[in-house]
């Protein structure tokens, strides 16, 4: 009996009760062991698998909602007309014993209500508030990426920045100008 690894069977069984054009029996088996098995194939004990209702939406129509949940007009202006990193300067290197980056951007128009702003260093998301911009706490050594995005509410992102592209140096604290060296 030919064995259906298991994201193929998901596959199979959502397309089979989607309705599309691919369409097949599943069976369901429990050899000596214990194992179950799923197959296209019936053989032995096998059992045919009942699908019950799957939970589905309509993909959206629009590039995005609206903010009163409207769709939009494929032609419609975006929310915001721009997002750019100020500093640091792409290719630039920051010089910080903590590893800690300052990111200030420039969003318009201003950051509506129940939107919010977020850091991606190095496509994850972290930083935090900081006046004036987002702070990147303890970076390490070498190369990173930042964006930043503009989310709504609901943490649909609205727009992200051109990625910004650094190097963190962390210089040790006894190299500072004006700190004793102990030899």
């Amino acid at each position: 009996m030919p064995r259906i690894p298991g994201i193929a069977l998901f596959a199979l069984i959502s397309a089979a009760h989607t309705g599309t054009a691919v369409h097949a029996d599943i069976y369901k088996t429990v050899d000596k062991d214990g194992k179950v098995v799923f197959s296209d194939q019936p053989a032995g004990n096998a059992e045919p698998v009942r699908l019950g209702p799957t939970n589905s939406m309509q993909a959206p129509t629009g590039a995005r909602a609206q903010e009163d949940g409207a769709p939009a007009d494929e032609d419609a202006a975006p929310l915001y007309e721009s997002l750019d990193i100020t500093s640091p300067a792409d290719g630039g290197t920051v010089n910080n014993p903590a590893g800690n980056v300052l990111v200030l951007f420039q969003l318009s128009p201003e950051l509506r209500e129940g939107h919010s702003t977020r850091l991606l260093i190095d496509g994850t998301p972290g930083g935090m508030p900081a006046e004036g911009g987002l702070l990147a706490p303890g970076n390490a050594r070498g190369e990173h990426r930042l964006e930043v995005q503009v989310v709504d509410a609901a943490g649909v992102v609205l727009r992200t920045s051109a990625p910004v592209h650094i190097t963190v140096f962390r210089s040790p604290i006894r190299d500072k100008p004006g700190r004793p060296r102990n030899h």
